[in-house]
């Protein structure tokens, strides 16, 4: 069995849980790590879209993405398959 914990929420965030797991047909678990995941993937998103952001104002930084991305690119033309 996996390890649990207790987490303190106030009532009516207990019944959305509720309500989204029995939508859902999950376990309130399975649907909070969901939720959790999600979280993480915007969060990572998000920084990556700043530094995005800021390598298209700074020009030495977007000239050094280039760079990469066309070494990057290269590797498509090694010949090997892709598995």
């Amino acid at each position: 069995m996996t390890a649990s914990t207790s987490v303190r929420v106030r009532p009516h965030t207990r019944e959305a849980i509720a309500r989204l797991s029995r939508q859902r047909g999950v376990s309130a678990a399975a649907l909070l790590d969901a939720i959790v995941s999600r979280e993480q993937d915007e969060e990572l998103l998000a920084a990556m879209n700043e530094d995005f952001g800021r390598a298209n104002v700074d020009q030495r930084a977007g000239e050094e993405m280039r760079r990469e991305r066309a070494d990057w690119d290269q590797t498509l033309l090694d010949g090997l398959s892709t598995p």
